[in-house]
């Protein structure tokens, strides 16, 4: 299984890859790139110049795209859901349960796209306070193993209803869905680069996103161990620019 970078297949610059395997019985579900620093700058690049197409696009247009995206999803959930069972070891049950509310969460963030740059203004007694909104730039989306494709869709959905672009890293054990999602989101007429996927493991690729430039925030949904991670890496990337 490839990257997906600016919507193509990209196997990697250093050609390495790692076996997916099962978590149900350990068999191996194929080959998977696994990205170092140059894919990371590749995909971080690649967001950054669909940022400026998906960011400038009116909020209504990118309402309906993502309504596109939940529509293909409905299409495809018991496909989403095999994948997944056979990726995690959960059962399809749930699985099933879990693409249907991926859906749904679209559904819910399409429908705030159109206001998602509205401030507010907060009148008080001797002056007038008040906010404006606007997308911050590439985002990285990291999620935990056991489902990713859920998680993926509460993380990924509300960045790019407020206009960011994203790079996302699934967990090394179970990339699959991670795949298909960025699939169905060019079929649905995301902007290439707007949602780019780049696999590998934590302690390299995942590392290498986080300390790029040209990402500014982090979206993350992990243990502990990984929170003190990035929570580090944030801190040095402030501590840089001051």
């Amino acid at each position: 299984m490839s990257h997906v970078i600016a919507g193509e297949a990209v196997s990697g610059r250093a050609g390495e890859a790692f076996v997916n395997r099962s978590l149900i019985d350990g068999s191996s579900l194929g080959q998977v790139a696994s990205g170092e620093a140059a894919d990371i700058d590749m995909a971080a690049r690649a967001a950054t110049e669909a940022f400026g197409v998906w960011g400038a696009m009116p909020g209504t247009e990118r309402r309906r795209v993502r309504h596109c995206v939940a529509d293909l999803i409905e299409q495809r959930a018991h496909q989403m859901a095999i994948t997944e069972s056979v990726d995690t070891g959960q059962t399809i049950r749930f699985m099933t349960a879990a693409a249907q509310r991926g859906a749904e969460n679209f559904r819910f963030f399409a429908d705030r796209a159109p206001s998602a740059a509205d401030g507010v203004a907060l009148l008080a007694a001797h002056h007038v306070n008040y906010t404006t909104r606007h997308p911050i730039g590439p985002v990285e989306v990291i999620t935990r193993w056991n489902t990713p494709f859920l998680l993926s869709t509460w993380k990924i959905t509300a960045t790019r209803a407020t206009g960011c672009a994203v790079v996302r890293k699934p967990a090394e054990w179970s990339p699959l869905t991670t795949h298909l999602l960025a699939e169905i989101a060019l079929d649905a007429g995301l902007p290439a680069g707007g949602l780019n996927v780049v696999h590998g493991r934590g302690e390299t690729a995942g590392r290498s996103l986080a300390e790029h430039p040209a990402i500014k925030a982090i979206g993350f949904v992990g243990d502990s161990s990984g929170g003190d991670l990035w929570a580090g890496i944030g801190r040095d990337r402030v501590r840089g620019r001051s």
